[in-house]
C-alpha cells in the first residue's frame, strides 16, 4: 500500500460519496469522538445504509481509516461472533484530511495582511527580551513564548503571500462594473494604506527588539529552549535530536531576522511586501483605465479575444483555422494587391513547404488594385470644439492646494537643529506620513549597520524634498509620543535633524501657520 494512496479517493467514480464520509469523521474528531459506527456514519453523512459499509471497508483498505472489531453491544454469542467494526481517522488520514483542508483555504480564501500580527508580534518579543533580561531565565516560560511568537510570525508571511498572489489575479476585474470597481479600488486602496502605515512603525520596532535581543545574547537561550521543547520525549536527551531542535529555532530566530531586519546584500522582507503592496495602487488605475477605454471605444478586448478563441474551436478542419487566422490578423495581400488565378493554379500544382527560399520559389504574379476615387470631402457642420478650460481651472486649484498642504507639512517637520522626536508638536496626516517614511528608512539603515554604524545615518523622503539625520535613541528608554491628527504614537524616542533638500524654501507665513 503507498503511503500516497490516502488520497486515492480524490479519484474515483464515487469522490463525493467517500468525501462524506471522511467528513462525518473529520466533524466528529473535531468534537472530541474518536470512533464511529457505520449507522453513525451513514446518518451525518446522509448515505444509505447498504452503500455505507462498501464504503467504509476501501477507505480502511486505501489507509484513511483504522477499524477494530466491536463488542460493546454485543448481548449474546452470535452478536459477540458477528463481524461489526468501530472505525476511525487513521494517522495517515487524518494527516490527509488537514492537507485537503490547508489546499482549500489556499484557494478559496484570498488570505490577509494581518496588523494585529504585528502587534502580537512586538508583544511576543518584549516579553522574550524581559525573560532573558531577568537573572535565572525560566525555560519553561521562554519556550512557550517562542512557540507563540513563531505560530502568529508563520501565520503572518502565510497570509501576506496568499493575499499578494490573490491580489495580483484580481487586478483584472473586468466582469464588474465601473461603480462596482471602483467602489473595490477604493476600498482596497485603503486597505493597503492602512497596512503599510502599520508595517512601517511596526516593522522598525520588530527590528529594534531584535538588535537589542541579539545584543543581550539570546543565541545562548536555544540550547535550554530545545531541552524544554523535548522534556516530553521518550528519549529526551537524545543528543542528535537535541542538536536538531536548537537548530530548528535557531534557523527561525534567523529567519525573522532575514524578514525584519534584511541581509547585508539585500532589502528585509518587510521592505518586499511593503513594495508589492505600494504596485499594486498602479496596477488597479490600469484596471481603471480599461473601463474608460471600452467606455470611450464601445469595445471590450478581453471579450474580443474569448470571441476569438470560440470562433477557432468552432472550425471544422485545421485549413478553415489557418483562413480564420489569416484573416483576424490581417495576414492576407495588401489591400490594393491581389492574386491572379494564374498564380492560385501554379501554387496548387507546386509542392513547396514552407521553408522554400523565395529564390527558388515559383514567382507570384500580382495584379495591382489602385483606388479608384480620390478623396471624399465630408459635408455638414464641423464637429464642435470642446472647452476643457473650467476642468484645467479645477486641476491646477486641487494641484495648488497639494503643494500648499505639502510646504505646511513641511515646516511642521523642517528644525532648527537636532531635536528629539519627542519635541515636534501636533502633526496632520501629510506631515505625519513623511516622518514616518524618512524615520523607515534611517532605523531601517541603521539596524542593518548594527554596531558599526556611523552617526548620523542620513536618508531623504520618498518625493526627495527632505533630509533626515538619525541619532541612537536615549538611553534612559524614554519614549516619545507624537500627537497627529488621526491619534497618538508610542515608540523610541530618537534624535534627528530634518532640513529641506537642496534648491527648496519654505514660506515663512506657513511656518507662523504652523
Amino acid at each position: 500500500m503507498s503511503e500516497f494512496s490516502v488520497f486515492s479517493h480524490l479519484t474515483t467514480a464515487k469522490t463525493d460519496l467517500y468525501r462524506a464520509a471522511l467528513q462525518a469523521f473529520a466533524t466528529a474528531r473535531s468534537e472530541f469522538v474518536i470512533h464511529l459506527r457505520p449507522s453513525e456514519v451513514a446518518k451525518v453523512a446522509g448515505i444509505e445504509d447498504a452503500e455505507i459499509e462498501p464504503l467504509l471497508e476501501q477507505l480502511a483498505e486505501w489507509g484513511n481509516l483504522e477499524r477494530n472489531r466491536d463488542h460493546v453491544d454485543a448481548v449474546s454469542i452470535e452478536d459477540f461472533y458477528r463481524t461489526r467494526y468501530l472505525y476511525q481517522l487513521s494517522g495517515r488520514g487524518e494527516a490527509a484530511e488537514r492537507a485537503l483542508v490547508i489546499f482549500q483555504e489556499s484557494i478559496d480564501e484570498p488570505g490577509e495582511l494581518q496588523t494585529e500580527a504585528l502587534r502580537n508580534i512586538i508583544e511576543y518579543l518584549e516579553a522574550i527580551r524581559r525573560l532573558v533580561e531577568s537573572g535565572e531565565t525560566d525555560f519553561s516560560k521562554l519556550h512557550q513564548q517562542f512557540n507563540h511568537l513563531n505560530a502568529r510570525f508563520e501565520e503572518f508571511t502565510l497570509q501576506a503571500q496568499r493575499f499578494m498572489q490573490f491580489l495580483q489575479s484580481t487586478i483584472d476585474l473586468h466582469g464588474l462594473s465601473e461603480v462596482d470597481f471602483i467602489d473595490y479600488k477604493d476600498r482596497l486602496i485603503e486597505y493597503l494604506q492602512r497596512f503599510v502605515r502599520e508595517l512601517v512603525s511596526s516593522a522598525n520596532e520588530i527590528a529594534g527588539k531584535l538588535i537589542e535581543l541579539e545584543r543581550l545574547g539570546v543565541h545562548h537561550c536555544f540550547e535550554g529552549v530545545a531541552r524544554q521543547a523535548r522534556a516530553d520525549a521518550l528519549v529526551p536527551d537524545d543528543a542528535e535530536k537535541l542538536a536538531a531542535e536548537r537548530t530548528r529555532r535557531e534557523g527561525r530566530w534567523d529567519g525573522l531576522k532575514r524578514w525584519f531586519i534584511g541581509d547585508p546584500d539585500g532589502h528585509s522582507q518587510a521592505e518586499t511586501l511593503r513594495a508589492r503592496a505600494r504596485e499594486a495602487i498602479p496596477s488597479l488605475l490600469t484596471a481603471l483605465q480599461s473601463f474608460h477605454d471600452r467606455r470611450e471605444t464601445g469595445s471590450d478586448r478581453n471579450q474580443d479575444w474569448r470571441r476569438l478563441a470560440q470562433w477557432f474551436a468552432e472550425m471544422p478542419n485545421d485549413p478553415m483555422a489557418h483562413r480564420l487566422w489569416r484573416v483576424a490578423f490581417a495576414m492576407g495581400s495588401s489591400r490594393h494587391l491581389r492574386i491572379n488565378e494564374e498564380t492560385l493554379e501554379r501554387r496548387d500544382q507546386v509542392d513547396e513547404g514552407p521553408r522554400t527560399s523565395w529564390l527558388a520559389a515559383e514567382p507570384m504574379w500580382l495584379e495591382p488594385r489602385l483606388r479608384k476615387s480620390g478623396r471624399v470631402t465630408r459635408t455638414g457642420l464641423p464637429p464642435e470644439i470642446v472647452d476643457f478650460s473650467k476642468e484645467r481651472e479645477a486641476l491646477q486649484r486641487v494641484a495648488e492646494l497639494e503643494n500648499e498642504q505639502f510646504a505646511q507639512a513641511h515646516a511642521m517637520l523642517v528644525t532648527q537643529g537636532e531635536m528629539w522626536l519627542s519635541d515636534f508638536s501636533l502633526l496632520d496626516s501629510i506631515a505625519f506620513d513623511l516622518l514616518l517614511d524618512m524615520l523607515g528608512q534611517v532605523v531601517t539603515a541603521a539596524g542593518k549597520a548594527g554596531e558599526s554604524v556611523a552617526y548620523p545615518v542620513e536618508g531623504t523622503s520618498t518625493d526627495g524634498s527632505l533630509t533626515i539625520g538619525l541619532w541612537p535613541a536615549r538611553e534612559d528608554g524614554e519614549l516619545a509620543r507624537i500627537e497627529t491628527t488621526n491619534g497618538t504614537m508610542t515608540g523610541r524616542n530618537y534624535r534627528v535633524t530634518i532640513r529641506l533638500s537642496d534648491g527648496l524654501v519654505v514660506d515663512p507665513k506657513l511656518t507662523e501657520l504652523s
